[in-house]
């Protein structure tokens, strides 16, 4: 597949892809503002990208609607994720002839080789690791070096839990568990913040309702 020097989202008619399970955001994608913003989070986040990549992981690949995008500006393209069937997410991108190839394991316990990734790509996946900080050190062992890390995650306090459960996702709090500066702080030893963005950025960073982050291997 050509690979192309930028990269946005593409929605795809509905039904192209399915829904993990009853907690799958993909519905949200299709609605007409909540949609809008759940879109424009992901591109925000894209835009930091610097491509061509050689070798592309998306950690929590979930229904594999970024797949998609991220096969656009890699050569070759894997996904990892604890509870998506990766034959069902294979079906969906056969239909679009797109390769990837998508495990359905712990990151922690597959065992890629060291120094194997150009980039690693989390988007709504750390808010929901209580303890990132052996996760962020594997991500450091399969990225080569000078590698890079994208990381979108949501504000995580009580007042966007509030705005969660006006869009229909109840019960938020035990599900989003670690916020932006606690991310920060357990990858700050092993990696630097090479650019970030986060949704609305007129607004003071602690109003920030989404942010997206490009991080980059320090090779200590």
């Amino acid at each position: 597949m050509p690979v192309k020097n930028f990269v946005k989202l593409k929605l795809f008619p509905e039904g192209t892809f399915r829904g993990n399970s009853t907690d799958d955001p993909l519905p949200y994608y299709y609605k007409p503002l909540i949609g809008s913003l759940y879109r424009y989070r992901i591109d925000q986040g894209l835009s930091l990208l610097s491509p061509p990549y050689e070798k592309v992981l998306e950690f929590g690949y979930g229904s594999g609607l970024l797949l998609p995008a991220l096969a656009a500006i890699s050569s070759r393209l894997f996904g990892i994720d604890i509870t998506s069937d990766p034959q069902v997410v294979e079906g969906c991108l056969n239909k679009l002839n797109i390769n990837a190839t998508l495990y359905q394991d712990d990151l922690l316990k597959i065992n890629f080789p060291d120094n194997y990734f150009d980039l690693i790509v989390a988007f709504s996946v750390f808010e929901h690791i209580q303890n990132c900080q052996k996760i962020i050190s594997e991500m450091v062992r399969i990225l080569k070096s000078g590698g890079s890390l994208l990381v979108g995650m949501p504000r995580v306090d009580k007042k966007m839990a509030k705005l969660f459960r006006l869009i229909g996702y109840g019960q938020i709090e035990q599900h989003h568990v670690t916020d932006y500066n606690k991310f920060l702080s357990a990858c700050q030893s092993q990696f630097i913040i090479e650019k970030q963005t986060r949704l609305f950025p007129f607004l003071p960073s602690y109003l920030g309702l989404y942010f997206n982050m490009l991080l980059r291997k320090t090779n200590q």
